[in-house]
């Protein structure tokens, strides 16, 4: 089967992810990549076509070499005018993208995880602003879209449990799949025309037989959530409208909130998207909002919809168009972008009658237009419901961690009101790894919280600490590793009473009044190595396997393994290998590398694209220049790949006497390949990558066991 590098897109159609810092040229003269809005014209939706005397096969017919539409020169020069700082976050976050590309496609979706965040994280923790690089904020855009398209898998294990009371609606869009009779719809329309036609719209607004679909379903089917949305949404309008109106936006998107998540702020999607506004954690960050131990932003009503607000701009800036930006918001624009170029339609409702994008997102649109119907005028659909107060509240900044159990005291207010008012925070106090946090009191109570405040010991500010859950561990566990009986974790906990601990939950845990700000250090400390990376531990007095294995995220019985136990007993002073974050039994034969991802010809590499891979991460993953892959692919700057293409990696003919020195490059020998081993790296891996066995690999380097070192240079051959 012939395959064409360039024809073909997988994650994003347009620029992949870091394709525009690895082979596109920078400043006043570069191309103008970015996208144009549907309505006036699609890039995504033109594939580029090779011209037929650019691609050819060899006698055998199977191997195909990847073809080009025109040949151009990458510009070498690209890196000077990138100041040191840029070229150097970009770099941690290419590395951490591609270890959580290898572990997502190893099947290691917690490692993926770890390191995918890291990415995200490691920009925006820097100094470097986005907006002033537009190269790098094109690049980091990419890499957060790639990770939201494999949220799915990588969430679909996570976090908190969701009861009926946390669902979100977008879980029931796909299930209204049957229009009204015709007859039926048009006395609809006809009914609901008069209704409209005396209010106004900052949006477009039709009446199709989709939206007449969900205006029936709401006054039937999806009654009784609908009505409590409804009824909810009174604390909430007017304070997103404000926003939205302060960031330039029309005033009736705040009605999506509606669909999204019933104005629930704890609501919960089957993707684990999260709040009001349903933001998945990567996104979530991309866009300001704050996710650790202590506070999940993305419940907070007031930051998530200033992120929803901007988001929600940048899409339209994207497509021109309200209906495919609130698609995209949706899906997420790496799938409508994808949907536009394969469909090559125009605008959203052609796109839901083809096959590109999912069932939700086809009737999601259609859901917020009812949605926007009824709820600017709920009385005319048969609606009569007393919304929800308009919420309002006092701010107060506290210096250090808080018991809300103390300012719901000093506020005169129940605890569940302080929760209400704070939902991004996780467990009972606020956050003790700030150094100042704003934190909302009811209207009329900050002079009493400040006065209150002012006057109380350290020693009765905090009462709680909180506790995210590893694997493997339990009740138990948790109560010795923090002094207390295990009956107090469980009566601070009832809604996980009875249930089986899960990785990411996050427990309150009650503690001494004597040791508060020990618990709460503890508490804050965050891991300090990577995922993967080897540690040697000196053993304690009092410590054991069980603890140990929690301490560095592993289990027992890879401890044993590791360090060839036969028994669990050990002693004070011994030391102990462990590998951090590596979980479950340990990397294991199908998990371990890609099948057959990699193999050798003619002196060469030819490497299987696989899932989420990008020009710039295939550079990486072989310690070559992104300049130098595209030449030898005789790729424009503006290539896309997609998996199942292959990619070339190394020169036709080798420098004489000039060993490669990255990872996989060719040697002066026919069907030799040198590669340099990298930190983390197995026999096994390795051997896997390069479709041979480890004892091939030992026989060819003369190796006496399966240790190997990074920076070692091992000899692969072609067979």
């Amino acid at each position: 089967m012939r395959h064409n590098v360039l024809s073909r897109s997988y994650l994003a159609l347009g620029l992949l992810t870091l394709l525009a810092v690895a082979c596109a040229t920078t400043g006043p003269g570069a191309p103008d990549t970015t996208p144009a809005p549907a309505s006036q014209s699609d890039p995504r939706a033109v594939e580029r076509t090779a011209a037929p005397e650019q691609s050819a096969a060899d006698s055998s017919g199977d191997r195909v070499v990847p073809v080009v539409a025109r040949e151009t020169t990458p510009d070498r020069t690209r890196r000077e005018s990138v100041p040191a700082r840029v070229r150097e976050v970009r770099e941690q976050m290419e590395e951490a993208y591609q270890a959580g590309l290898e572990a997502y496609q190893a099947g290691r979706f917690d490692e993926a995880k770890e390191h995918f965040d890291r990415a995200v994280d490691l920009v925006l923790s820097s100094d470097i602003n986005l907006e002033e690089q537009p190269a790098f904020k094109k690049a980091f855009d990419e890499i957060v879209r790639n990770i939201s398209d494999m949220d799915a898998d990588l969430y679909s294990r996570d976090s908190e449990p969701t009861g009926q009371d946390e669902r979100s609606p977008l879980d029931e869009l796909k299930d209204i799949t049957t229009y009204l009779p015709p007859e039926e719809a048009e006395k609809e329309r006809q009914k609901i025309q008069q209704v409209v036609g005396k209010i106004s719209y900052d949006i477009p607004v039709v009446l199709n037989p989709r939206v007449l679909a969900y205006i029936e379903a709401f006054q039937t089917r999806l009654r009784d959530d609908f009505e409590a949305g409804l009824k909810r949404s009174g604390a909430y309008l007017p304070m997103i409208k404000k926003i939205f109106r302060e960031e330039g936006l029309p005033e009736d998107l705040a009605y999506m909130a509606h669909q999204e998540s019933a104005f629930k702020l704890n609501a919960y999607s089957r993707a684990r998207a999260k709040g009001m506004w349903q933001f998945m954690s990567f996104t979530g960050r991309k866009y300001g909002l704050r996710m650790d131990l202590w506070v999940d932003e993305r419940g907070d009503f007031e930051k998530a919809t200033r992120a929803a607000a901007t988001y929600l701009k940048e899409l339209y800036t994207r497509y021109g168009d309200w209906y495919l930006a609130m698609a995209a918001y949706n899906a997420g624009e790496g799938k409508i972008d994808r949907a536009l170029g394969r469909s090559r339609a125009k605008d959203y409702w052609t796109l839901t009658k083809t096959r590109y994008i999912r069932t939700e997102t086809k009737w999601y649109v259609a859901a917020i237009l009812a949605s926007i119907l009824i709820d600017k005028s709920p009385e005319d659909y048969g609606f009569f419901v007393d919304t929800d107060p308009e919420l309002k509240w006092d701010e107060v900044t506290v210096d250090k961690a808080t018991d809300l159990q103390v300012i719901a005291g000093a506020a005169g207010a129940t605890l569940e009101t302080i929760r209400a008012l704070n939902p991004e925070l996780r467990g009972l106090l606020t956050p003790p790894n700030r150094d100042a946090y704003t934190l909302r009191v009811p209207d009329g109570a900050q002079d009493d919280v400040v006065a209150k405040l002012e006057t109380l010991p350290d020693e009765e500010r905090v009462s709680w600490t909180l506790h995210e859950v590893r694997a493997g561990e339990t009740f138990s566990f948790i109560a010795r590793k923090h002094g207390v009986p295990v009956r107090a974790v469980l009566d601070a906990n009832p809604r996980y009473a009875g249930k089986r601990l899960r990785r990411g939950w996050v427990l309150n845990i009650p503690i001494s009044k004597s040791m508060p700000q020990v618990a709460l250090a503890r508490a804050s400390e965050d891991p300090t190595y990577d995922v993967g990376e080897k540690i040697v531990h000196r053993v304690r007095r009092g410590e054991t396997l069980q603890r140990i294995a929690a301490t560095y995220r592993t289990t027992v019985a890879n401890l044993r393994r590791w360090n060839n136990l036969s028994g669990a007993t050990i002693r004070p002073g011994q030391r102990l290998i462990a590998y951090y974050g590596e979980r479950g039994s340990g990397p294991r034969p199908d998990q371990d590398a890609p099948s057959a991802a990699v193999s050798v010809s003619g002196g060469r590499l030819e490497y299987r694209v696989q899932m989420g891979d990008t020009l710039a991460s295939i550079a990486l993953k072989f310690g070559v220049s992104s300049d130098d892959l595209c030449r030898w692919n005789n790729l424009p700057p503006d290539a896309i790949v997609r998996p199942g293409d292959r990619v070339l990696v190394g020169e036709t003919e080798a420098p004489s006497g000039v060993p490669g020195s990255g990872s996989g490059t060719k040697s002066g020998r026919e069907g030799l390949i040198r590669h340099r081993v990298k930190a983390g790296e197995t026999l096994h891996r390795i051997a896997r990558l390069y479709d041979v066995t480890v004892s091939q690999v030992r026989a060819w380097n003369r190796l006496a066991s399966n240790t190997i070192y990074p920076g070692q240079v091992l000899t692969i051959r072609g067979l």
